[in-house]
């Protein structure tokens, strides 16, 4: 951890002297913790009704709105009243995490294809993000970890992840190979929103916006890298493309993940004497 004073509801910018506290003993801690949890507690309650869950996830659909809504609220007060004025180019809910959200409100709320689409989403690339946003936290590269900052990130991630790999082990969402192209249907539809908001935010508005990281690629090297070399050649809504398009071989692996253990429960299953 590192030796600097600040309160718990205290912005980045009021925070002084602080590195990062990305894989600090505490990070490592909640790291191991949301991943065993998330299996054991899931596994536990694998026989859980399905009447119980659409209960569950109404309830958690709701308080998501709500923690995302308190973190708006937060952020914004303080860009605000230093006179920095609402971040319209970082703050709006236009992330591809922020599907997490979204999709949760369907599969609570939604039936038929709407539901489906958000099932597949959550259970999918949603589930990855989930898992890598618990690992590599960007907001610990801001927050210390005991401050609401680093609390919202690490909060949010660990329940894209947790209610993924809960609705799987449970049975309420069986992956079919079908579900890459049906997870892909969200991206697409916030996709339709956040590409011209990037692109008028950037270049006319001259306000730096990369919701979904469709326009720079911020934070992941690779990806700025290309957006980098194909914006310079004046093609940069083909790394757009590009970004949007590596959603689908991400969606495969899971899947993959998904059958292929499930094949070794079911053949272990099998095997046992009766």
């Amino acid at each position: 951890m590192n030796n600097v004073f600040y309160n718990f509801f205290d912005y980045k910018h009021n925070i002084t002297d602080f590195k990062s506290d990305l894989f600090c003993t505490e990070h490592l801690i909640f790291i191991g913790l949301v991943y065993v949890l998330a299996f054991v507690i899931s596994y536990l309650l694998r026989k859980t009704k399905r009447e119980k869950i659409d209960i569950f996830l109404k309830i958690f659909s709701i308080w998501m709105v709500i923690h995302e809504v308190s973190k708006i609220c937060w952020e914004s007060y303080y860009d605000i009243t230093t006179g920095a004025g609402f971040n319209w180019g970082g703050l709006l809910p236009l992330y591809t995490c922020s599907l997490f959200i979204y999709t949760l409100l369907a599969a609570a709320w939604c039936k038929g294809k709407a539901k489906e689409y958000a099932l597949s989403f959550i259970t999918t690339v949603g589930l990855l993000y989930g898992a890598v946003g618990v690992v590599y936290c960007n907001g610990l590269n801001f927050y210390p970890f005991w401050t609401f900052g680093a609390f919202y990130s690490l909060f949010f991630h660990a329940s894209m992840f947790a209610v993924g790999v809960f609705l799987l082990v449970t049975g309420y969402k069986e992956l079919e190979w079908r579900d890459v192209l049906r997870s892909f249907i969200p991206i697409l539809l916030l996709a339709v929103i956040a590409v011209p908001v990037n692109y008028v935010f950037n270049d006319s508005l001259k306000i730096g916006a990369d919701y979904m990281l469709l326009y720079s690629g911020g934070g992941v090297p690779i990806y700025q890298d290309l957006s980098g070399q194909l914006a310079a050649k004046g093609l940069r809504f083909v790394y757009t493309i590009i970004m949007l398009v590596t959603h689908l071989p991400l969606a495969a692996i899971i899947i993959g993940i998904y059958k292929l253990v499930r094949a070794l429960f079911t053949r272990h299953a099998d095997a046992r004497p009766e």
